[in-house]
């Protein structure tokens, strides 16, 4: 109980609030073995915490540029900031089945309830344009948020 306490007075002391989690559990659209398990929100940004389903090898991010990852609402794009148990394109990561990472983007507003996660430009490709795309994306569209 103590350390509770502690916990949060560091929290509040500090200017930093926890985020509030939601569990959400939504497949890639396009059957690629992994699922949007979670969403948080904090004053500074919007965590989604990935979950493969099966084994994946060679995945990595791209921290800018076109083929970054992005929220969007609406016509609003929101940035992907970083994350926790990834990694940065040109370097790879590879994941066992159930293994989870969490990618940060520039935050949502609290009243948002829906947004599509899109895997960059190629994403973006990918469902514009299925039948040219060599590759595939995690993509996770309209995703609903309580």
């Amino acid at each position: 109980m103590r350390m509770a306490v502690l916990l949060g007075s560091v929290l509040v002391l500090g200017g930093l609030q926890p985020a509030a989690a939601e569990a959400v559990f939504r497949p890639a659209e396009n059957k690629v073995p992994v699922a949007l398990v979670e969403v948080s929100k904090s004053p500074r940004y919007t965590e989604v915490r990935l979950q493969t389903q099966a084994a994946v090898t060679g995945i990595c991010w791209h921290a800018q540029g076109p083929d970054s990852p992005y929220l969007v609402v609406g016509n609003n794009r929101y940035r992907f900031l970083g994350g926790d148990s990834i990694a940065a394109c040109p370097a790879v990561r590879n994941y066992a089945a159930r293994e989870s990472m969490a990618l940060r983007f520039e935050k949502l507003d609290p009243q948002i309830k829906e947004f599509s996660f899109v895997d960059g430009q190629g994403g973006e490709k990918e469902m514009t344009e299925p039948e040219t795309s060599k590759a595939r994306f995690w993509n996770f569209l309209r995703v609903t948020l309580k």
